[in-house]
């Protein structure tokens, strides 16, 4: 994987505010392997036993909130995940501030390439998950190299980038190509930006499939079943997409 710097301007705005996290303690699976690359940033990575070199799971890159690094959240799918397929990369941080320029350039320069060659992973063009914060990075790294990534799940972000936003967003077939599916509570501020990228993003042919979940504010949105299959049944059509 050959990825130049990244010089990114994250323009936050309101999905930056603190997601809203399910205080219930989740034990966190075991992962299939740990590493910390001297330029890169430590990970855990799950993959499943029944992925090969000859049949790689393709990866789904966890990209965490502002204060915390959403372990407990998301390291329980990873059975879901190699279900259909992807094997998952999460980045365990004591102190968990959000993300920047350096924190993308590490994970993508760094991290990326040493789990492009574990057996069994396909690392090539990965399947960015977001939340909050995590979400406005996710977009970023798209808006900047879209041909770079294979699709985009965002939960409780908003529609805002450092170069565009939900009236103006990027225009490239290259952008088009890349699917994104957009998790957002109903009563969570960015909801309504949302709604107006539903229509303007589609316009500009972009991918975009929003779920506005009823009754939710800026919260963990995947703690809900119907949210859940949602996401199985979005990853189960890109398993079929060449």
């Amino acid at each position: 994987m050959s990825l130049k710097p990244l010089r990114v301007l994250l323009a936050m705005a309101l999905a930056t505010a603190c997601a809203t996290v399910p205080g219930t303690p989740v034990e966190t699976a075991s992962p299939t392997r740990t590493g910390a690359p001297a330029n890169g940033l430590p990970y855990r990575l799950f993959v499943s036993g029944q992925a090969t070199p000859e049949h790689p799971h393709r990866l789904v890159v966890w990209l965490h909130p502002t204060g915390s690094d959403g372990l407990t959240l998301v390291e329980p799918l990873a059975g879901a995940f190699a279900d259909q397929g992807f094997a998952l990369l999460t980045f365990p941080r004591q102190h968990a501030e959000g993300w920047s320029g350096a924190d993308a350039n590490r994970m993508m320069l760094g991290t990326l390439p040493e789990v492009a060659r574990v057996p069994g992973v396909d690392a090539e063009r990965p399947v960015l998950l977001g939340f909050s914060a995590g979400a406005q990075m996710a977009l970023e790294l798209w808006a900047a190299r879209p041909e770079a990534f294979r699709a985009l799940v965002l939960i409780a972000g908003a529609p805002r980038l450092s170069q565009g936003d939900e009236h103006t967003p990027p225009r490239t077939a290259a952008h088009a190509r890349v699917p994104i599916l957009s998790f957002i509570g109903e009563t969570d501020g960015s909801a309504p930006l949302w709604r107006t990228a539903s229509e303007s993003w589609r316009t500009a042919e972009l991918r975009l499939e929003t779920r506005e979940v009823p009754g939710q504010g800026h919260t963990w949105l995947l703690a809900l079943p119907s949210e859940q299959a949602a996401l199985f049944q979005f990853l189960a059509e890109l398993s079929r997409a060449p």
